[in-house]
């Protein structure tokens, strides 16, 4: 399993992929070989067709094991999703009409995402009124955020760079509007940003 959120996301997208696609190119292969095998000039008299038992029982127990694969490497990509490592940063996040807010450990709040290159982040997410989406696009995390309780999700900032959060549930009329920012930033910038003596940071590093 991938050592990040996006490898573990992207494992299993692959090999459903690959899968589907080997399917898909033996159905057509086997589908014009019949047209060209079985075709009326070559047969203008239909002949009955006798059942072979293990083809048939091939033809359930093949998919069917299939599938099962399918849902094994997406149990293991969904558990890897939900184990959070040890140690790390823990991030509050408080969704309401229509912004983030994001509150660190030592009481520093922000509307946009902040943490250090190479850190493991925890949020821990809520909202104050409506169902709100927190929506990575980049790490491949999207967890809802549910009035009265908490839910959670978890990413490794493996660059320095600018990632997009959208909200995806619509939330009200300003939910085009509902968006923020990750920065993944250098450790010494970071610690500079939590002592406020940055501000801003450029859009890419």
């Amino acid at each position: 399993m991938g050592a990040t959120t996006t490898g573990a996301v992207n494992e299993g997208l692959y090999y459903i992929l690959v899968i589907s696609a080997l399917l898909f190119a033996a159905i057509v292969f086997f589908m014009v070989l019949f047209l060209v095998r079985y075709r009326a000039s070559r047969h203008p008299k239909a002949v009955e067709i006798h059942g072979n038992p293990w083809f048939e029982v091939g033809a359930f127990v093949l998919p069917t094991l299939i599938a099962l694969t399918f849902f094994v490497v997406s149990l293991q990509g969904y558990e890897f999703l939900r184990r959070v490592p040890q140690g790390a940063m823990q991030v509050q996040v408080h969704e309401r009409q229509f912004v983030f807010n994001f509150t660190y450990p030592d009481g520093k709040k922000s509307n946009e995402l902040v943490v250090p290159v190479g850190s493991d982040v925890r949020l821990n997410i809520t909202s104050e009124d409506v169902l709100h989406g927190f929506y990575v696009p980049a790490m491949h995390i999207q967890v809802d955020a549910v009035p009265g309780m908490q839910t959670y999700a978890w990413f490794q900032a493996k660059d320095v760079g600018v990632y997009d959060i959208l909200c995806t549930v619509y939330c009200g009329p300003g939910h085009s509007d509902m968006m923020s920012k990750i920065h993944v930033v250098k450790a010494d910038d970071f610690q500079k940003w939590k002592e406020g003596k940055i501000d801003e940071f450029p859009e890419n590093d």
